[in-house]
Order: structure tokens, then C-alpha cells, then sequence
């Protein structure tokens, strides 16, 4: 039996300068941002501003009129908060395994971990805060009633719950089927934590009353004047104004700890002496995976809270669950996933005395999720933070980003046998060379398609809802390299899908959006699941040479020469930004845009360059 312990302390000392440089926004347009820039305009301003112990006042949603309180008034001019905080973590975990053999031809494995992640902390407690849930009959009552505290004044006295119960059981087992020790099965289960980390609880700097990340929307009856001052409206040299609405960093109170269940079942044969073929079957299941998404979106209010869109004196607004903020960042624990594969590999070493060696795998494999990376970080989700419905996640649950259905890798290694019992020039130059490569082969990854033509909110990410085709897809999967030059170099135009309805909400008619907005539900029964399509497949092979020159008993010398995509091979990438998706509605169909592989295409994310590269090593 082998048990243990062990006690982790983190300190993470940071300083992030989230918006310490404003940002402003003449137009969502080329013709609108002129227009502005004439006017002297803004639609969107963003900046950070040190509040002094306000929190923001609370906003008319339909006249933009802020209710200012002593509680919510800061001093002119606004000056720049802190940007430096120093977390630190207090984790523990204590575990017992064991294996025990059962019969000689029967092994069972068997163990139990139990982990504790701590709570975040700041070394000066009043610098932490977060957003607290109020009281309601309904999650959206909380957050209407919910407030921001330092943490020693919170509710819960930290910022977010503990979870306990944490507990990884993991229990495994290996057969040997014949007796002989050439046919085994294998098979095991185990649950494991991952704490959250990073920039999904340490963005809570961003909160007042330390910090206010200040978002001001501009429209033609309430315009925001373009200013020099990084503060905004707020760099007046004197006086004092009203804390308008800030964005937040909310790490949910009651996030619980990300699990993975995972399980497995193998079955291996020996065919030859080092020559082992398996059949793999992996599983696995995710729980409570981190998620972020905007709880608090514009028009949240008219939807969850029942708000009229005009206040009876023709002023009309799209409300907010809680009007004393803007959008509110959830940094929760809501993902789900699923991971299915089938495996075969072949392994061989020094086949038939070749000097031959070889890894071949086949994967068979896919992988389902709602949300594939907590930031929504993907070129498949461009145009989303997290969720299109942040209170309904399992309306995106679809193909991962990542999940790729067919893979083939093959990877030889071959060792030159020539002259190996010479002691001359001969030996030296030709034995003892070793030449490996891997070649991979896949499918084409799934992407969506949204369709932004009555978003609100100027592209900003939020509740986006996908394409809806005006008639039945036939094809969903996208190959061919024959298509029409795309309108740049190594772009092409692979297909079309039909034209698209531009879904919007009549319920939340506004000016400028008559027909009403998108941004949220119900959204249509047509509308297309996240990932419904599938890009080209890809390829690849590297390689690489080496040999070791002996010198002296102690000392050699290393020459080793890599060619990373050999054959200069580029393969296709889907480029959605490319495509006509933000007004997909105007009756023609939709291209399917990609581009080949290289620098500059895709922001030089898929570089398939050939190159390669030398080296010498001396050892001694």
C-alpha cells in the first residue's frame, strides 16, 4: 500500500492593466465611424478609473438619467487604480493506492485521492471583490437584486464558496488472457480536479470599488463627446459626477470544481517478438467544466424580468436584469463534454532484424462539449463570449471545436545497418544514420456560421444566434479545392449554403432594429447546431536525419537536420471572418471561404512553411 500528503501554497504576484488605456469607438461601420468622426462622436467608450470606494449609480435604462447618490459620486479627475494584486491559493490533497494480484494472471489496481483547492486571496483583503447574488424566487431575481462587496463585507466572507467532496477514486485492472503473457486486457476508470485558474478568477481586479472598468454606449439622443482624456467623461478637471454602470469579473460564488471521469478498456496481442498490435477504446465524460459568459446583457431585463420596453413617456430601452452594472463577466462552472475514441495501434521494434522501427495509430474518435475553451478563444466561436444563451447552455452543445473524427499517424524510425563491423571511413560516414518521420493524416475540424445582421450590440460578442438556412442543407462537409479564387491569394470559395433568414426577436423592437433585435430567444427550430459543418482534411509529413560521432570514450558528436512539412504541402482552412456572415439574410447564398496554409493566412496561425533546420552537439 503506498499513502501520502502533500500541502501547496501559491502566491501569484500580477499586475494587469485591463484598460488602463481607453479604447474608443467612433462607428460599427466604415460610413458610421466618418459620420462620427465629423460630429465628434463616440457609440462605445471603455476605461479604467479607480473609483475611491463608490460602486456605480443606478442607470434609467430608458433615459440613461443616473440616480446619483453620495455612495456612487467620485471626485474629478478620475485617476488610474491599482493594477498589481498578489493571490495566493492554500491547497492540500492526501491519496492511498495499491495493487494487488489476484490470481497470477489477474491484477487489480486501486486507489483514492482527496483534493482541496482554496479559495483565492488577496494579501490586502479590502483590494478583493466580487458580485453577490440577492435574494429572489429565481436566478434572475438574484442577480437583479445582487451587489458587488469587498470580500471581508461579503456575504460568504471570501470570493466564491469552497467545495468540498472532492474525492478521485481510481481502480484499474490488467488480464492476461492466454497465460502466456502475449494477450492482455486492460482496463481502467478514475475521476480527476482541475482548480480554476488564471485570468478566470484573477480578472476580479477589475471590480469596484478598487477598480471600474467604465462602458459607455453612445446613441443619437445621448451621444459621448471624443475626448483626449484617457478618463473620458470622467477626466474633468474638478467637481464631482455619477459613477455611470462598470462592467464585472464575477467568479459565480458557487462555482463548483471542473471533474473528468474518464475510463478505458484495451486489448493488446503480441504477434512477434517486439511487435504488439492493440485494439483502444477511451472515455470521457466532463463535469462542472469553467465557462464564461455575459449574465447581465442588454435586454436581459425585457426577457427574464418582464421590463416594458418603453417607460409610458415614449423612451424606449432594452433593460438589464441589474441596471447598476453593465455587462457582468460569470466566470461559472456550467460546461459539459463528452469524449468517445477507438483505437488501433501497431507496434514494432527492429522488425525481422531491419533496423526497422514503427508507431502506427488509427483513431476513431468524437468529442461533444457546449463550450470547447472557457474564453471562447477558437476561430469556430469569434463572435461569442461563452454561450449564445448564457442561462441555456445546452443549446450549444454540438461538435467540439477540436473534434476531429478520423486520424492516421504513422511514424517510422530506420537505423542504417552498413558497414557496421568496420573499423574505416566507410563505417564512419554510412553506419549508424538514423532516419524518422511522421506523417499525419485527419479529417477537417467542424466550424458554425452565425448571422449578426440584427445583433444590437455592434459585434461585441454577446448572444449571437447561428444561420438558419432558408432551405434543407444537403451537404454540411466541405472538401473540394476546385472552387472560385475567394478574392485573395490562396483563397477560394469550396461551396455555398442556401441563403439565410435573419432571425429577430419581434418582442424587442427598437430603434434602429424595427424588426426587433437577435440577441435573444426563443431562437428559431431551423436555426443550425453549433459546429454543424465540417472543413477539408489536412496532412502533413515531418522528418529528420541524425547520427552520433564517437570522439573519445566520454565525448561525442551529434549532427541532426529536421525538415518540418517536407513536401511544402498546404492545406485548406476554413476563414468564416472571410465570409458574408453578418448580413447572410440578403437572399444569396452563403460561400464557404478558405485559404491555404501559410504565413498571413489565418493571422499566420496555420504557418505550413517548409523549413529546416541543422544542428551540431557536442556531449562530453
Amino acid at each position: 500500500m503506498q499513502f501520502g500528503a502533500q500541502i501547496i501554497y501559491i502566491q501569484d504576484n500580477n499586475a494587469y492593466g485591463a484598460y488602463a488605456q481607453a479604447t474608443e469607438q467612433l462607428g460599427s461601420t466604415a460610413a458610421g465611424g466618418i459620420q462620427n468622426l465629423v460630429t465628434g462622436n463616440l457609440i462605445n467608450f471603455q476605461g479604467a478609473v479607480n473609483p475611491n470606494g463608490a460602486l456605480p449609480c443606478v442607470e434609467d435604462p430608458y433615459t440613461g438619467a443616473l440616480t446619483q447618490t453620495d455612495a456612487c459620486s467620485i471626485n474629478l479627475p478620475a485617476t488610474a487604480p491599482s493594477f498589481a494584486r498578489s493571490d495566493r491559493f492554500h491547497d492540500w490533497a492526501v491519496y492511498a493506492q495499491d495493487a494487488f494480484k489476484i490470481t497470477p494472471k489477474f491484477t487489480f489496481n486501486y486507489g483514492l485521492r482527496y483534493e482541496y483547492y482554496g479559495v483565492q486571496h488577496n494579501n490586502h483583503k479590502d483590494l478583493d471583490s466580487n458580485y453577490y447574488y440577492g435574494p429572489g424566487s429565481d436566478y434572475f431575481q438574484q442577480i437583479r437584486n445582487g451587489q458587488v462587496f469587498t470580500t471581508p463585507n461579503s456575504p460568504i466572507h471570501g470570493l466564491w464558496n469552497p467545495q468540498y467532496g472532492t474525492v478521485s477514486p481510481r481502480v484499474g485492472f490488467a488480464y492476461d488472457l492466454s497465460g502466456d503473457g502475449r494477450t492482455s486486457i486492460r482496463g481502467g476508470f478514475g475521476i480527476s480536479y482541475e482548480r480554476n485558474f488564471g485570468n478566470v478568477t484573477f480578472n476580479v481586479i477589475q471590480n469596484p470599488p478598487n477598480y471600474a472598468v467604465v462602458v459607455l454606449n453612445g446613441t443619437a439622443d445621448r451621444p459621448i463627446p471624443v475626448t483626449s482624456s484617457n478618463s473620458g467623461p470622467l477626466g474633468g478637471s474638478s467637481g464631482t459626477v455619477p459613477l455611470p454602470p462598470t462592467s464585472l469579473r464575477n467568479v459565480d460564488e458557487n462555482i463548483r470544481t471542473a471533474q473528468t471521469q474518464f475510463y478505458s478498456l484495451a486489448l493488446e496481442r503480441q504477434l512477434a517478438t517486439n511487435t504488439i498490435l492493440s485494439l483502444q477504446y477511451a472515455g470521457a465524460r466532463g463535469l462542472h467544466l469553467y465557462d464564461i459568459k455575459n449574465i447581465n446583457g442588454q435586454g436581459s431585463g425585457n426577457v427574464f424580468a418582464g421590463d416594458p420596453l418603453s417607460d409610458g413617456n415614449g423612451n424606449v430601452g432594452l433593460t438589464r436584469l441589474n441596471n447598476q452594472y453593465s455587462n457582468i463577466n460569470n466566470r461559472g462552472s456550467g460546461g459539459d463534454s463528452y469524449y468517445q475514441a477507438m483505437n488501433v495501434q501497431f507496434q514494432t521494434t527492429n522488425l525481422h532484424h531491419s533496423n526497422l522501427s514503427l508507431v502506427a495509430n488509427y483513431t476513431l474518435a468524437h468529442a461533444t462539449d457546449e463550450l470547447s475553451t472557457s474564453f471562447s478563444e477558437t476561430n469556430n466561436a469569434f463572435f461569442l463570449l461563452g454561450y449564445m444563451d448564457p442561462f441555456n447552455p445546452a443549446l450549444d452543445h454540438g461538435n467540439g471545436d477540436l473534434d476531429i473524427r478520423n486520424r492516421l499517424v504513422i511514424a517510422p524510425m530506420y537505423r542504417t545497418p552498413f558497414f557496421a563491423n568496420g573499423h574505416n571511413a566507410l563505417k564512419q560516414a554510412l553506419f549508424g544514420w538514423q532516419i524518422t518521420g511522421i506523417y499525419t493524416v485527419r479529417t477537417g475540424t467542424p466550424f458554425p456560421y452565425f448571422d449578426s445582421t440584427n445583433d444590437s450590440q455592434a459585434g461585441q460578442g454577446y448572444n449571437v444566434p447561428r444561420y438558419t438556412p432558408t432551405a434543407p442543407i444537403t451537404k454540411h462537409t466541405f472538401k473540394s479545392t476546385n472552387g472560385a479564387n475567394g478574392g485573395g491569394a490562396n483563397t477560394y470559395v469550396i461551396g455555398n449554403l442556401p441563403p439565410a433568414i435573419s432571425f429577430a426577436n419581434p418582442a424587442l423592437a427598437i430603434p434602429g432594429f424595427p424588426n426587433g433585435i437577435s440577441d435573444w430567444g426563443p431562437y428559431p427550430a431551423a436555426m443550425t447546431a453549433r459546429n454543424a459543418f465540417r472543413g477539408p482534411g489536412a496532412w502533413n509529413l515531418d522528418a529528420a536525419l541524425s547520427k552520433t560521432f564517437p570522439i573519445h570514450e566520454q565525448v561525442n558528436l551529434v549532427f541532426r537536420a529536421e525538415g518540418f512539412d517536407v513536401f511544402n504541402h498546404h492545406n485548406l482552412y476554413i476563414q468564416e471572418s472571410l465570409d458574408d456572415v453578418a448580413n447572410v439574410g440578403d437572399g444569396v447564398p452563403v460561400p464557404i471561404t478558405a485559404s491555404k496554409g501559410g504565413i498571413g493566412n489565418n493571422g499566420g496561425a496555420n504557418d505550413e512553411r517548409r523549413f529546416g533546420q541543422f544542428s551540431l552537439t557536442l556531449n562530453f
